[in-house]
């Protein structure tokens, strides 16, 4: 036997394991390769959820801040919405077609009474849309904001729509005499942005899981439902509705977005 001394002057040499053998390494890659199949299947359901989770976070958000915001500023919800149809100078009431939603929305022109309406809601400009855009989230509404008059044509919701869609969406049935124009709260209105009256630091954009309502190709931000309501001939009232998520069929609310999440 080695003594202290030689112990030191020869160490044992340190066991050497051989690599692994090819049987070994086919069951590692079985092995990985059916964890990546597992991962793959679920990326979809994994990323609906997120967006999903994201929608139903946002829209309540929005929807409490600008309730908040009317409710500190005598009633006014805020200016420079994007009015979703095109125009330079003017609001001609075409509706472009990265707009999702052309089975529910139709142009409304503006009554006097209905200006009248908006200016008391603080709505006196409204941003319009280019005919055509290369990128139709962040290009689509890029103009000079134009003031709204009675030459104005607004989206809005048909009648048969409005009908449809508010009870189920948002508990609401439709009043008599009374339109739902449609706007986009974009990156120009009065509630976006750095100063100290701004609601939101920047405009959310929903992101779709489908591949068919891309924010390039599909105007994705979050939409706002106003209601007017004809008093007389003289006279109209407006108020905030509440806040919708864009789709390629048109607007829906987060209890449908989640509906639709959990019967699909």
């Amino acid at each position: 036997m080695f003594n202290n001394t030689q112990q030191q002057i020869f160490p044992a040499r340190p066991t050497v394991r051989p690599g692994l053998s090819l049987l070994e390494l086919l069951v590692v890659l079985t092995i990985l390769i059916a964890l990546g199949g597992i991962v793959v299947s679920t990326l979809p359901g994994m990323l609906k959820r997120t967006q999903v989770a994201t929608a139903a976070s946002n829209i309540p958000e929005i929807d409490a801040t600008i309730r908040r915001t009317s409710l500190l500023s005598q009633g006014k919800i805020g200016n420079r919405f994007d009015a979703l149809v095109a125009g330079s100078d003017s609001l001609d009431g075409n509706i472009p077609s990265y707009i999702g939603g052309a089975e529910i929305f139709e142009t409304t022109n503006l009554s006097v009474a209905d200006v009248g309406a908006l200016r008391e809601i603080g709505i006196t400009e409204l941003v319009p849309a280019a005919t055509e855009t290369i990128n139709a989230t962040y290009n689509s509404h890029d103009q000079t904001p134009v003031e709204i008059g009675s030459d104005s044509n607004v989206c809005s919701l048909s009648d048969d729509s409005a009908t449809t869609l508010l009870p189920q969406d948002w508990n609401l049935e439709p009043a008599e005499n009374a339109k739902y124009i449609v706007v986009g709260l974009g990156e120009q209105c009065s509630m976006v942005g750095a100063g100290a009256r701004a609601a939101f630091s920047e405009s959310p954009v929903h992101f779709s899981d489908s591949r068919e309502q891309s924010p390039d190709d599909m105007y994705s931000r979050y939409l706002l439902l106003v209601e007017i309501r004809s008093v007389d001939e003289l006279k109209s009232v407006a108020r905030y509705v509440g806040a919708a998520i864009p789709g390629r069929d048109g607007i829906h609310s987060v209890s449908k977005e989640l509906e639709d999440y959990y019967t699909d």
